[in-house]
Protein backbone atom coordinates (compact mmCIF):
# COMPACT_ATOMS: atom_id res chain seq x y z
CA UNK A 1 0.00 0.00 0.00
CA UNK A 2 1.29 3.45 -0.94
CA UNK A 3 0.43 6.26 1.46
CA UNK A 4 1.08 9.86 0.48
CA UNK A 5 0.90 12.71 3.01
CA UNK A 6 0.68 16.36 2.00
CA UNK A 7 2.29 18.29 4.84
CA UNK A 8 4.91 17.26 7.39
CA UNK A 9 3.71 19.34 10.33
CA UNK A 10 2.07 17.96 13.47
CA UNK A 11 -0.84 16.12 11.83
CA UNK A 12 1.19 14.76 8.91
CA UNK A 13 4.09 13.52 11.02
CA UNK A 14 1.77 11.97 13.63
CA UNK A 15 -0.19 10.18 10.89
CA UNK A 16 3.03 8.87 9.33
CA UNK A 17 4.12 7.43 12.68
CA UNK A 18 0.81 5.64 13.14
CA UNK A 19 0.74 4.36 9.58
CA UNK A 20 4.15 2.81 10.07
CA UNK A 21 3.03 1.08 13.29
CA UNK A 22 -0.21 -0.14 11.74
CA UNK A 23 1.24 -1.37 8.45
CA UNK A 24 4.99 -2.09 8.67
CA UNK A 25 5.33 -3.08 5.00
CA UNK A 26 3.69 0.00 3.48
CA UNK A 27 5.33 2.80 1.49
CA UNK A 28 4.95 6.16 3.21
CA UNK A 29 5.91 9.46 1.57
CA UNK A 30 5.63 12.87 3.23
CA UNK A 31 5.80 16.01 1.09
CA UNK A 32 6.50 19.15 3.09
CA UNK A 33 6.94 22.73 1.90
CA UNK A 34 9.53 23.61 4.52
CA UNK A 35 13.18 22.88 3.71
CA UNK A 36 13.85 21.37 7.16
CA UNK A 37 12.54 18.30 8.93
CA UNK A 38 9.75 18.34 11.51
CA UNK A 39 9.75 20.76 14.41
CA UNK A 40 6.81 21.73 16.66
CA UNK A 41 5.50 25.14 15.64
CA UNK A 42 4.97 26.30 19.25
CA UNK A 43 8.73 25.97 19.73
CA UNK A 44 9.28 28.84 17.30
CA UNK A 45 8.60 31.07 20.32
CA UNK A 46 11.44 29.35 22.21
CA UNK A 47 13.70 29.98 19.22
CA UNK A 48 12.59 33.59 18.89
CA UNK A 49 13.28 34.22 22.58
CA UNK A 50 16.71 32.60 22.37
CA UNK A 51 15.78 29.73 24.67
CA UNK A 52 16.37 27.13 21.94
CA UNK A 53 18.84 26.96 19.09
CA UNK A 54 17.84 26.01 15.55
CA UNK A 55 19.31 22.54 16.02
CA UNK A 56 17.30 22.07 19.22
CA UNK A 57 14.09 22.85 17.34
CA UNK A 58 14.28 19.80 15.09
CA UNK A 59 12.51 16.82 16.67
CA UNK A 60 12.96 14.34 13.81
CA UNK A 61 16.18 14.62 11.85
CA UNK A 62 16.96 12.77 8.60
CA UNK A 63 17.98 9.62 10.49
CA UNK A 64 14.53 9.30 12.07
CA UNK A 65 12.86 9.15 8.67
CA UNK A 66 15.38 6.55 7.52
CA UNK A 67 14.87 4.40 10.60
CA UNK A 68 11.10 4.50 10.14
CA UNK A 69 11.31 3.97 6.37
CA UNK A 70 9.43 7.20 5.68
CA UNK A 71 10.39 9.12 2.56
CA UNK A 72 10.53 12.86 3.25
CA UNK A 73 10.45 15.25 0.30
CA UNK A 74 11.38 18.64 1.77
CA UNK A 75 11.02 22.05 0.18
CA UNK A 76 8.29 20.88 -2.18
CA UNK A 77 4.53 21.07 -2.10
CA UNK A 78 1.66 19.21 -3.71
CA UNK A 79 -0.17 21.57 -6.03
CA UNK A 80 -2.62 19.23 -7.81
CA UNK A 81 -4.50 16.14 -6.70
CA UNK A 82 -5.96 13.91 -9.39
CA UNK A 83 -8.39 11.92 -7.25
CA UNK A 84 -9.69 9.61 -9.97
CA UNK A 85 -6.18 8.69 -11.17
CA UNK A 86 -4.87 8.51 -7.57
CA UNK A 87 -1.96 10.81 -8.42
CA UNK A 88 -0.57 14.05 -7.01
CA UNK A 89 1.63 16.59 -8.79
CA UNK A 90 4.37 18.51 -6.99
CA UNK A 91 5.41 22.08 -7.72
CA UNK A 92 8.46 20.82 -9.64
CA UNK A 93 6.30 18.68 -11.95
CA UNK A 94 6.95 15.35 -10.22
CA UNK A 95 3.92 13.05 -10.24
CA UNK A 96 3.46 10.71 -7.28
CA UNK A 97 0.98 7.82 -7.35
CA UNK A 98 -0.84 6.85 -4.16
CA UNK A 99 -3.36 4.35 -2.88
CA UNK A 100 -4.51 6.65 -0.08
CA UNK A 101 -3.75 10.33 0.41
CA UNK A 102 -3.81 12.44 3.56
CA UNK A 103 -4.21 16.21 3.25
CA UNK A 104 -2.35 17.60 6.27
CA UNK A 105 -1.12 20.78 4.63
CA UNK A 106 -2.18 22.99 7.51
CA UNK A 107 -3.05 26.66 7.43
CA UNK A 108 -1.49 30.00 6.57
CA UNK A 109 -1.38 33.23 8.56
CA UNK A 110 -4.24 35.62 7.98
CA UNK A 111 -3.27 39.25 7.49
CA UNK A 112 -6.21 41.67 7.46
CA UNK A 113 -6.39 43.84 4.34
CA UNK A 114 -5.26 47.00 6.12
CA UNK A 115 -3.64 49.84 4.19
CA UNK A 116 0.12 49.50 4.47
CA UNK A 117 0.08 45.81 5.45
CA UNK A 118 2.12 44.89 2.37
CA UNK A 119 5.14 47.05 3.13
CA UNK A 120 8.48 45.95 4.53
CA UNK A 121 8.84 45.48 8.28
CA UNK A 122 5.43 43.80 8.49
CA UNK A 123 5.77 40.16 9.55
CA UNK A 124 3.90 36.99 10.43
CA UNK A 125 5.16 34.03 12.47
CA UNK A 126 4.34 30.57 11.15
CA UNK A 127 7.60 29.07 9.87
CA UNK A 128 11.27 28.96 10.72
CA UNK A 129 11.94 31.39 7.89
CA UNK A 130 9.44 33.80 9.48
CA UNK A 131 11.27 33.55 12.80
CA UNK A 132 14.63 34.17 11.13
CA UNK A 133 13.23 37.24 9.39
CA UNK A 134 12.07 38.60 12.74
CA UNK A 135 15.40 37.85 14.39
CA UNK A 136 17.08 39.87 11.66
CA UNK A 137 15.14 42.95 12.78
CA UNK A 138 15.60 42.65 16.53
CA UNK A 139 17.44 45.58 18.12
CA UNK A 140 17.44 45.90 21.93
CA UNK A 141 15.52 48.99 22.94
CA UNK A 142 13.53 49.13 19.70
CA UNK A 143 9.74 48.93 19.61
CA UNK A 144 7.41 46.35 18.06
CA UNK A 145 3.64 46.26 17.67
CA UNK A 146 1.95 42.84 17.75
CA UNK A 147 -1.50 42.89 16.15
CA UNK A 148 -3.57 40.17 17.80
CA UNK A 149 -3.67 39.23 21.47
CA UNK A 150 -4.18 35.48 21.11
CA UNK A 151 -1.84 32.88 22.57
CA UNK A 152 0.73 33.17 19.79
CA UNK A 153 0.65 36.97 19.78
CA UNK A 154 1.18 37.20 23.53
CA UNK A 155 3.99 34.65 23.51
CA UNK A 156 5.69 36.40 20.59
CA UNK A 157 5.47 39.75 22.40
CA UNK A 158 6.97 38.19 25.49
CA UNK A 159 9.78 36.59 23.46
CA UNK A 160 10.63 39.91 21.82
CA UNK A 161 10.55 41.63 25.22
CA UNK A 162 13.04 39.04 26.48
CA UNK A 163 15.27 40.12 23.59
CA UNK A 164 15.24 43.64 25.01
CA UNK A 165 12.51 45.12 22.85
CA UNK A 166 9.52 47.18 23.96
CA UNK A 167 6.36 45.44 22.81
CA UNK A 168 2.72 46.46 22.65
CA UNK A 169 -0.14 44.12 21.76
CA UNK A 170 -3.32 45.26 20.00
CA UNK A 171 -6.36 43.21 21.00
CA UNK A 172 -9.80 43.85 19.49
CA UNK A 173 -11.68 42.27 22.40
CA UNK A 174 -12.16 44.02 25.70
CA UNK A 175 -9.93 41.50 27.49
CA UNK A 176 -7.11 39.12 26.67
CA UNK A 177 -7.89 35.53 25.65
CA UNK A 178 -11.68 35.89 25.96
CA UNK A 179 -12.19 32.25 24.98
CA UNK A 180 -9.77 30.94 27.60
CA UNK A 181 -10.04 33.40 30.50
CA UNK A 182 -12.70 35.27 32.43
CA UNK A 183 -12.47 38.92 33.47
CA UNK A 184 -10.49 38.37 36.67
CA UNK A 185 -7.89 35.99 35.24
CA UNK A 186 -7.51 38.24 32.17
CA UNK A 187 -6.84 41.20 34.46
CA UNK A 188 -4.18 39.17 36.27
CA UNK A 189 -2.56 38.32 32.94
CA UNK A 190 -2.44 42.02 31.95
CA UNK A 191 -0.68 42.83 35.21
CA UNK A 192 1.80 40.02 34.59
CA UNK A 193 2.52 41.16 31.02
CA UNK A 194 3.11 44.73 32.10
CA UNK A 195 5.72 43.42 34.51
CA UNK A 196 7.46 41.74 31.56
CA UNK A 197 7.56 44.96 29.55
CA UNK A 198 4.58 44.15 27.31
CA UNK A 199 1.76 46.71 27.01
CA UNK A 200 -1.67 45.33 26.03
CA UNK A 201 -4.01 47.73 24.20
CA UNK A 202 -7.52 46.34 24.73
CA UNK A 203 -10.69 47.09 22.82
CA UNK A 204 -8.49 48.39 20.02
CA UNK A 205 -9.15 48.08 16.29
CA UNK A 206 -6.38 48.59 13.75
CA UNK A 207 -7.04 51.03 10.93
CA UNK A 208 -3.79 51.13 8.97
CA UNK A 209 -0.07 50.48 9.12
CA UNK A 210 1.72 53.81 9.31
CA UNK A 211 4.79 54.21 7.13
CA UNK A 212 8.10 55.56 8.40
CA UNK A 213 11.26 56.56 6.60
CA UNK A 214 12.33 53.00 5.78
CA UNK A 215 9.31 50.86 6.61
CA UNK A 216 6.53 50.55 9.16
CA UNK A 217 6.37 53.08 11.98
CA UNK A 218 3.41 51.67 13.87
CA UNK A 219 -0.31 51.01 13.73
CA UNK A 220 -2.98 53.69 13.69
CA UNK A 221 -6.06 52.64 15.64
CA UNK A 222 -9.61 53.59 14.73
CA UNK A 223 -9.94 55.59 17.95
CA UNK A 224 -7.07 57.81 16.83
CA UNK A 225 -4.33 56.34 18.99
CA UNK A 226 -1.00 55.43 17.41
CA UNK A 227 0.79 52.29 18.57
CA UNK A 228 4.36 53.06 17.63
CA UNK A 229 6.65 50.30 16.44
CA UNK A 230 9.68 49.99 14.23
CA UNK A 231 8.13 46.83 12.88
CA UNK A 232 4.73 45.15 13.06
CA UNK A 233 3.95 41.48 13.69
CA UNK A 234 0.51 40.18 12.68
CA UNK A 235 -0.86 37.37 14.83
CA UNK A 236 -4.47 37.50 13.70
CA UNK A 237 -5.17 33.83 13.21
CA UNK A 238 -4.78 31.39 10.34
CA UNK A 239 -6.85 30.17 7.42
CA UNK A 240 -6.88 26.52 6.25
CA UNK A 241 -4.96 25.84 3.04
CA UNK A 242 -7.88 24.67 0.93
CA UNK A 243 -6.64 25.51 -2.59
CA UNK A 244 -5.49 21.95 -3.36
CA UNK A 245 -8.84 20.52 -2.31
CA UNK A 246 -10.78 23.20 -4.17
CA UNK A 247 -8.97 22.49 -7.44
CA UNK A 248 -9.61 18.77 -6.99
CA UNK A 249 -13.36 19.38 -6.47
CA UNK A 250 -13.12 18.12 -2.90
CA UNK A 251 -15.81 19.63 -0.66
CA UNK A 252 -14.66 22.62 1.38
CA UNK A 253 -16.24 25.12 3.73
CA UNK A 254 -13.96 27.10 5.97
CA UNK A 255 -11.66 24.07 5.76
CA UNK A 256 -11.53 20.74 3.95
CA UNK A 257 -14.72 19.01 5.02
CA UNK A 258 -14.40 15.52 6.47
CA UNK A 259 -16.73 12.93 7.96
CA UNK A 260 -16.19 11.18 11.29
CA UNK A 261 -13.62 8.85 9.70
CA UNK A 262 -11.64 11.92 8.54
CA UNK A 263 -12.40 11.05 4.90
CA UNK A 264 -13.05 13.87 2.43
CA UNK A 265 -15.65 13.81 -0.34
CA UNK A 266 -13.06 12.21 -2.64
CA UNK A 267 -12.40 8.45 -2.57
CA UNK A 268 -9.25 7.43 -0.67
CA UNK A 269 -8.48 11.05 0.28
CA UNK A 270 -8.42 11.87 3.99
CA UNK A 271 -7.55 15.06 5.87
CA UNK A 272 -6.33 15.99 9.36
CA UNK A 273 -5.05 18.97 11.30
CA UNK A 274 -5.41 22.70 10.74
CA UNK A 275 -6.72 22.24 7.20
CA UNK A 276 -9.81 20.35 8.41
CA UNK A 277 -13.40 21.34 9.02
CA UNK A 278 -15.24 18.66 11.02
CA UNK A 279 -18.92 19.01 11.86
CA UNK A 280 -18.65 22.70 11.01
CA UNK A 281 -15.68 23.34 13.32
CA UNK A 282 -12.12 24.37 12.50
CA UNK A 283 -9.99 23.90 15.62
CA UNK A 284 -6.55 25.26 14.78
CA UNK A 285 -4.90 23.89 17.95
CA UNK A 286 -2.61 20.92 18.48
CA UNK A 287 -4.68 18.42 20.55
CA UNK A 288 -7.37 18.00 17.84
CA UNK A 289 -4.59 17.70 15.21
CA UNK A 290 -3.17 14.71 17.07
CA UNK A 291 -6.56 13.05 17.56
CA UNK A 292 -7.55 13.58 13.93
CA UNK A 293 -4.23 12.26 12.64
CA UNK A 294 -4.57 9.01 14.61
CA UNK A 295 -8.14 8.44 13.40
CA UNK A 296 -7.21 9.25 9.81
CA UNK A 297 -4.25 6.85 9.86
CA UNK A 298 -6.37 4.06 11.33
CA UNK A 299 -9.00 4.47 8.64
CA UNK A 300 -6.45 4.79 5.84
CA UNK A 301 -5.24 1.31 6.79
CA UNK A 302 -8.61 -0.17 7.80
CA UNK A 303 -11.49 2.00 6.57
CA UNK A 304 -14.37 2.43 8.97
CA UNK A 305 -12.56 1.20 12.09
CA UNK A 306 -12.06 4.53 13.92
CA UNK A 307 -14.29 7.50 14.62
CA UNK A 308 -13.54 11.11 15.47
CA UNK A 309 -16.38 12.79 17.33
CA UNK A 310 -14.78 16.18 17.88
CA UNK A 311 -12.53 17.54 20.62
CA UNK A 312 -13.23 19.23 23.93
CA UNK A 313 -11.94 22.79 23.66
CA UNK A 314 -9.13 22.76 26.18
CA UNK A 315 -6.06 24.88 26.76
CA UNK A 316 -3.46 23.53 29.14
CA UNK A 317 -0.34 25.55 28.61
CA UNK A 318 2.12 28.07 29.90
CA UNK A 319 1.09 31.56 28.78
CA UNK A 320 3.95 34.02 29.12
CA UNK A 321 5.38 32.00 31.98
CA UNK A 322 2.02 31.47 33.72
CA UNK A 323 0.41 28.01 33.93
CA UNK A 324 -3.13 28.14 32.56
CA UNK A 325 -5.79 25.46 32.25
CA UNK A 326 -9.06 26.37 30.57
CA UNK A 327 -11.75 23.81 29.71
CA UNK A 328 -15.43 23.79 28.90
CA UNK A 329 -17.93 26.54 29.69
CA UNK A 330 -15.85 29.09 31.59
CA UNK A 331 -18.08 32.13 31.03
CA UNK A 332 -21.62 30.91 31.72
CA UNK A 333 -24.63 33.15 31.31
CA UNK A 334 -26.85 33.76 34.33
CA UNK A 335 -28.74 30.53 33.88
CA UNK A 336 -30.64 28.79 36.64
CA UNK A 337 -28.79 25.95 38.43
CA UNK A 338 -25.33 27.28 37.42
CA UNK A 339 -22.93 27.81 40.32
CA UNK A 340 -19.55 29.53 40.00
CA UNK A 341 -16.93 28.74 42.65
CA UNK A 342 -13.85 30.95 42.81
CA UNK A 343 -10.64 30.98 44.84
CA UNK A 344 -7.91 33.58 44.47
CA UNK A 345 -4.41 34.12 45.82
CA UNK A 346 -1.86 36.80 45.07
CA UNK A 347 -0.88 35.33 41.69
CA UNK A 348 -3.17 32.31 41.49
CA UNK A 349 -6.83 31.85 40.63
CA UNK A 350 -9.26 28.98 40.36
CA UNK A 351 -12.74 29.01 38.88
CA UNK A 352 -15.04 26.00 38.70
CA UNK A 353 -18.45 26.15 37.02
CA UNK A 354 -21.07 23.64 38.16
CA UNK A 355 -24.42 23.02 36.51
CA UNK A 356 -26.78 21.13 38.80
CA UNK A 357 -23.61 20.07 40.63
CA UNK A 358 -21.93 18.69 37.48
CA UNK A 359 -18.64 20.33 36.51
CA UNK A 360 -18.95 22.01 33.11
CA UNK A 361 -16.03 24.44 33.11
CA UNK A 362 -12.76 25.23 34.85
CA UNK A 363 -10.00 27.86 34.86
CA UNK A 364 -6.72 27.41 36.71
CA UNK A 365 -4.41 30.41 36.51
CA UNK A 366 -0.92 30.41 37.99
CA UNK A 367 -1.27 26.95 39.52
CA UNK A 368 -1.13 23.33 38.40
CA UNK A 369 -2.75 22.04 41.59
CA UNK A 370 -5.70 19.88 40.59
CA UNK A 371 -5.09 19.96 36.83
CA UNK A 372 -5.28 16.19 36.32
CA UNK A 373 -8.26 15.69 38.65
CA UNK A 374 -10.30 18.55 37.22
CA UNK A 375 -9.60 17.51 33.62
CA UNK A 376 -10.79 13.98 34.40
CA UNK A 377 -13.81 15.26 36.32
CA UNK A 378 -14.92 17.42 33.42
CA UNK A 379 -14.44 14.66 30.86
CA UNK A 380 -16.44 12.22 32.99
CA UNK A 381 -19.16 14.79 33.86
CA UNK A 382 -18.50 14.32 37.58
CA UNK A 383 -20.79 15.69 40.29
CA UNK A 384 -18.66 17.93 42.52
CA UNK A 385 -21.42 19.37 44.69
CA UNK A 386 -20.02 17.54 47.73
CA UNK A 387 -16.65 19.28 47.22
CA UNK A 388 -17.88 22.84 46.68
CA UNK A 389 -16.51 24.13 49.99
CA UNK A 390 -13.10 22.60 49.37
CA UNK A 391 -12.93 24.10 45.88
CA UNK A 392 -12.58 27.53 47.47
CA UNK A 393 -9.30 26.43 49.12
CA UNK A 394 -6.28 26.92 46.82
CA UNK A 395 -4.20 24.57 48.98
CA UNK A 396 -6.63 21.63 48.81
CA UNK A 397 -4.92 18.53 47.40
CA UNK A 398 -8.10 17.25 45.66
CA UNK A 399 -8.03 14.05 47.70
CA UNK A 400 -11.15 11.99 47.13
CA UNK A 401 -12.42 13.81 44.08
Amino acid sequence: MKYLIAGGWTAGTTAAQHLRKLEPSSEITVVDAEPVAYYPRPDLIEYLAGRKSKDQLIVHGPSWYGENRITLISGRRIIHVHAIEHEATLDDGTVLPYDRLLLANGASPFVPPLPGADQIDVFTLRTLDDADALLGRIVPGATVVVVGGGLLGLEAARALAERGMRASVIEFAGRLLPNQLDERSAEMLVEHLQGLGVTPLLGAESQQIVSGGHGAAGVLLKDGRLAQGEFVLFSTGVRPNVSIAREADIAIGRGVQVDDSMQTSAPDVYAAGDVVEHRGRVYGIIPPCLEQARVAAQNMVSPGTATYEGSIMSSSLKTCGIDVLSMGNINPTQEQHVQVIQAQGRQTYRKVVLENGIIVGVILYGTTNGVRQLQQALRSHADLMAFQDRLTDLDWDFAGI
